[in-house]
């Protein structure tokens, strides 16, 4: 991809770096979208979302689920989330990055508020412990 150099005027410099904050993203993140969408490039779905979405259907989803399994559950986000599991891997003919960023989001929450009582998964080297599909475990204390 070809970095492009943008200077938007302050006052849109802030209300970017608030949705992105918000949202959990990058602002080189939120611009792609905002410009894929604008030109009509985004990846046509039947159920077309903002990352942004994404990442909060997938954090509610992986709520519920730890609400309601016992602790030492041991799990990945493609068993916790429906949505996780149909993120595309592809977009525009290359590989999509949105399932890693939606799984470096939620590893960032663990440890705090709804997601205190979550760990990942090492081995006893210290190294994360992956599932099958290669997906990191967690655990529910």
């Amino acid at each position: 991809m070809e970095r492009i150099q943008f200077y938007p005027p302050e006052i849109l410099k802030r209300v970017m770096l608030q949705d992105a904050k918000i949202n959990g993203i990058s602002i080189s993140q939120l611009t792609v979208d905002i410009l894929m969408e604008h030109y009509g490039l985004a990846v046509a779905t039947e159920n077309k979302k903002a990352l942004s979405e994404i990442i909060d259907e997938v954090i509610d989803e992986v709520k519920t689920f730890v609400k309601d399994h016992p602790s030492g559950t041991t799990f990945d986000l493609l068993t916790a989330s429906e949505t996780f599991k149909n993120i595309h891997m592809v977009a525009d003919g290359k590989p999509s990055t949105n399932r890693a960023t939606v799984g470096k989001i939620f590893a960032s929450k663990l440890g705090k508020d709804s997601f205190k009582n979550i760990v990942i998964v090492r081995t006893e080297t210290g190294a994360i412990k992956r599932s099958p599909n290669r997906a990191t475990l967690y655990r529910i204390l």
